[in-house]
């Protein structure tokens, strides 16, 4: 009976401590459009800047890409709390997952880009780290904020998208420099096990091989064929017209972390 009374006692401590801790976290801002500029760090035109090209970008590939700033964390984990925005601002559409989150925290000169689970096949954690170092930190450390943001989400909207007109070369070059040494590296594993087939001595093994080869190659022909008869549809974003919205995406914790 004591016992039972101690642990109801431990128990309701514990829930005073997780609400009281729930109470003085960082608050999620309230969404106001693709740009909200807590910290005022983003001049005026550039903001109305920014917001065309995020309306445009939403309108013709349904990328919803938002931007956050905010003058401190007050004490808040930088990815916890971007990803807490994230969720609760529902960037990106429903059923596609298709947002990403540029959030600012001007204090301790640090930033993130958080993306949906529907980007993080384009916009991964490696490009989305080369866009904050390459892109963004320098401007920032120049003191144009506005500058950096704009360019930023430029070459976030560029790779998600897939028009690389928008990214910068730097970005570029070094996905490059990864994308052919991992190359190398596949060729080389390949051309070790096709040599391996060939030699290999159980003539039913090097049969599978062959017939697999020749069974994907038709598959994939048949896939092709069929994908190729589907055209561009563009999807209809939350627009400015009574406040944008988002769209109901999800985020698992994709994107990188920055600091200045």
């Amino acid at each position: 009976m004591v016992l039972n009374k101690k642990k109801r006692g431990l128990f309701l401590i514990l829930l005073l401590l997780s609400s009281l801790s729930s109470l003085f976290s960082l608050a999620v801002p309230a969404l106001e459009g693709r740009v909200n500029d807590y910290a005022k760090i983003i001049n005026s035109n550039t903001k109305a800047e920014i917001t065309s090209y995020l309306e445009s970008l939403d309108e013709q590939t349904g990328v919803q890409i938002v931007v956050l700033t905010v003058p401190s964390l007050e004490g808040e984990d930088l990815a916890s709390y971007s990803i807490k925005v994230a969720e609760k601002w529902g960037i990106g559409h429903q059923g596609k997952d298709n947002g990403a989150l540029l959030l600012v925290a001007y204090e301790e000169r640090s930033l993130r880009i958080e993306t949906g689970y529907g980007l993080e096949g384009s916009l991964t954690d490696a490009k989305c780290g080369l866009i904050i170092r390459n892109v963004i930190i320098p401007e920032f450390r120049n003191g144009d904020y506005s500058e950096g943001i704009l360019k930023g989400v430029k070459n976030m909207g560029g790779i998600a998208s897939g028009n690389v007109e928008l990214v910068n070369k730097s970005v570029l070059e070094e996905e490059d420099e990864d994308g052919a040494f991992y190359g190398i590296l596949f060729l080389l594993i390949w051309i070790i096990f096709c040599v391996a087939i060939v030699y290999a001595k159980n003539g039913i093994l090097k049969w599978l091989f062959l017939s697999h080869i020749f069974g994907s190659g038709s598959k994939s022909g048949k896939s092709y064929r069929k994908s190729s008869g589907s055209g561009f549809s563009g999807f209809s974003g939350g627009g400015f017209g009574g406040g944008f919205s988002g769209g109901g995406g999800h985020f698992g914790g994709g994107g990188a972390s920055g600091h200045w």
